[in-house]
């Protein structure tokens, strides 16, 4: 999925074509005459409504609070929003405003996430942190959630619930990892724990959001909202590997900041496995996995090891047993082009490179 651009850019004839404007990964649903029209009109009415959301008379508020939004995204979150309404009853307004209050949930997220990485880049522009500092980032953040919980709270049934179930468990992944791994835990699980928390828990929402909302039955929401979990810790495994192998300007972000700050991930994870075991090229990159990264060219030495070794072949591996457990999830679902389109955003997942 490579749709980096700003909502703002995409041309008219991107919203007449269903093909121009949704993601590779949903090439099959876009084709589909009923389903990527649909599609295309939902995710178009989501741009409006984002632009709302962030929107105010402030003008440092407005132009912090539209920052990251106008540098783009792939908005897999409201796709995924959508199509699961698809699988259910169908897209309505109410589904449409559940897809703009996890993207906006999203977003907040990734102001806070650059802080306390310290990252310098997001989408290809420069963090928020860094053009107006900490505390007016962090406060960006705590504004665009308070948005998205305005919002929900206008949803009907359990919406609200769902919203402050999945944000709860966000944070909580978020400090599991800044925690650190508990003595005597295993590293790998620990993480796959984490990701559950800061990804899946967010995606899964999507998933309920989607079937809840278009009145689908109990069971197609379970189906939807295990789908959501397992291929949203999918999706953030193979953003692991792909932050990387894959240089800054695919990816928006700065190859190797992970690596730089000490957050573990999984390819890093994967080595010390591997060198636990006795595989002494492991032991060999973690040497300058380990050493000070403070300069370009020791981050640029230990990117360029680590995507020469085996670790990463490993590591999709461990992305594509989470993708063949989130299809497994989809099998109780009736064949339809929604159910199709999942289907191969969770295979494109392991071949994607941004």
């Amino acid at each position: 999925m490579t749709d980096s651009s700003p909502a703002s850019a995409r041309s008219a004839d991107d919203a007449a074509s269903p093909v121009g404007f949704l993601p590779p990964s949903f090439a099959a649903a876009a084709q589909d005459d009923v389903l990527g029209p649909q599609l295309v009109e939902g995710l178009l009415a989501i741009e409006r409504r984002l632009s709302e959301a962030v929107r105010s008379s402030d003008p440092l508020i407005e132009i912090t609070s539209s920052h990251l939004l106008q540098a783009g995204g792939k908005r897999v979150r409201p796709l995924l929003t959508l199509l699961s309404a698809q699988v259910g009853g169908g897209i309505n307004d109410d589904v449409i405003e559940a897809a703009v209050v996890v993207e906006l949930t999203h977003l907040a997220s990734l102001y806070h996430d650059d802080v306390m990485d310290s990252a310098p880049v997001r989408r290809g522009v420069d963090a928020a942190h860094t053009v107006w500092g900490n505390s007016v980032a962090i406060l960006t953040g705590d504004l665009i959630f308070a948005r998205a919980s305005s919002l929900v709270a206008d949803l009907p049934g359990d919406a609200f619930k769902v919203q402050a179930d999945a944000f709860a468990r966000l944070v909580e992944g978020q400090l599991k990892e800044t925690s650190g791994v508990p003595e005597g835990a295993d590293a790998l699980e620990h993480y796959l724990e984490v990701l559950s928390g800061k990804t899946g828990s967010l995606i899964a929402a999507c998933g309920i959001y989607g079937t809840q909302l278009s009145g689908a039955d109990r069971e197609v929401r379970r189906a939807m909202e295990a789908y959501g979990e397992k291929i949203g810790v999918a999706f953030q495994l193979a953003d692991d590997i792909i932050d990387i192998t894959s240089p800054s300007s695919v990816t928006g972000k700065t190859t190797g900041t992970d690596l730089r700050e000490g957050v573990p991930t999984l390819p890093v994870l994967m080595l010390r496995r591997m060198a636990e075991a006795g595989d002494d090229s492991a032991v060999r990159v973690l040497e300058l996995v380990d050493a000070d990264l403070t300069s370009d060219d020791a981050l640029r030495a230990a990117v360029e090891a680590i995507c020469a070794h085996e670790a990463v072949e490993r590591s999709w591996v461990v992305a594509q047993e989470w993708v063949d457990d989130a299809l497994a999830a989809l099998a109780p679902l009736p064949e339809t082009p929604a159910k199709s389109a999942l289907q191969a955003f969770g295979r494109d997942m392991v071949h994607r490179r941004s």
